[in-house]
Parts: structure tokens; sequence; C-alpha cells
């Protein structure tokens, strides 16, 4: 679609096989995972800021807090719970990501796609190799299951109730 949209606006030139290609299909892929999950990431921040009183921030204003100011000591601040969540959505999400994966590239080319549920897919499946995958799952679950522990230990809640 994208090379569409090249040659729709005269710039046919730059047209390339972008997931066949080694050296760009890893950075399509990621383009297309994250605006994938953008709408849900957006969703959140946007509850989350919505949730957060005008009246901090009229205080603030009235105290001679700048915009910066403002941003760092009081969005952020309140925004942390919902930060600790994206963050380890995201992290979860990036570790089991699969059917993209396997559906625009299936690993390939090469191996510059592969991701851990894509090569456990294709240890189980295609090459029929279950204990070798089973042993990748297990350790698959001890990964995700760290990285959110770490995730929550790095991104405290320390926000205050207002």
């Amino acid at each position: 679609m994208f090379n569409k949209i090249l040659d729709l606006s005269g710039l046919g030139f730059l047209k390339h096989a972008w997931l066949g290609d080694m050296h760009t299909a890893l950075g399509t892929l990621l383009f297309i995972l994250i605006w994938s999950g953008f709408g849900w990431g957006l969703l959140f921040y946007y509850a989350g800021i919505k949730g957060i009183p005008e009246d901090l921030y009229e205080a603030a204003n009235l105290d001679g807090a700048s915009g910066l100011m403002l941003h760092l000591k009081i969005t952020v601040p309140l925004l942390s719970p919902v930060i600790a969540v994206q963050v380890t959505l995201a992290i979860v999400t990036a570790l089991k990501q699969m059917e993209t994966v396997f559906l625009t590239t299936n690993g390939g080319p090469g191996d510059s796609t592969q991701f851990l549920a894509v090569y456990l897919y294709n240890k189980a499946f295609s090459a029929s190799q279950y204990g070798y995958a089973n042993a990748i799952s297990i350790l698959f679950i001890l990964i995700c299951l760290i990285a959110t522990y770490l995730s929550n230990k790095l991104i405290r809640s320390d926000a205050a109730e207002y």
C-alpha cells in the first residue's frame, strides 16, 4: 500500500520491497506493530490525563509554575500508574508478537524478523520438535514474568491521592 501511495504522489522511484528486503523488513514490521497498537496507548493516556483534576493545574499556575513544570510535577507523577500499565503491556505484547510477524514475513527474509513466538511456533509445528518448543515456552513465560516484575519495580506508582 505504501508503494501505491508513493506512485500516486509521484515518488514511484522510491518504491521498495519493504518486507522482502533483509535491511528494511524489521523496521517495516516494527512500524506496522507500533501503528497497530498506537490507538490503545493513546486511549490509555487520554483517559489518564482526563482523570487529572483541572484544579491542580490552576493552583500550580497561581503559584507560578510554567508549562514544563506543570508537566513534570503534576501530569507525569499522576500518570505513573498508567505509564506502568502501558510499559508492562508493551513488554508482554512485544514478547508474544506472533500473528502479524507470521502473516507478513514468517520470520524472514533470512531470520531478520524472527521473534520468539514465531520461532517457538516453527519449532513446534513445522519442525515437529515439541519437547524443544515446550522448553522454549517455559523460558518464554519466565522471561515475561521477570520483565513484568522488573518493569513494575522500576516504574513505581508513587502518585499521591488528590
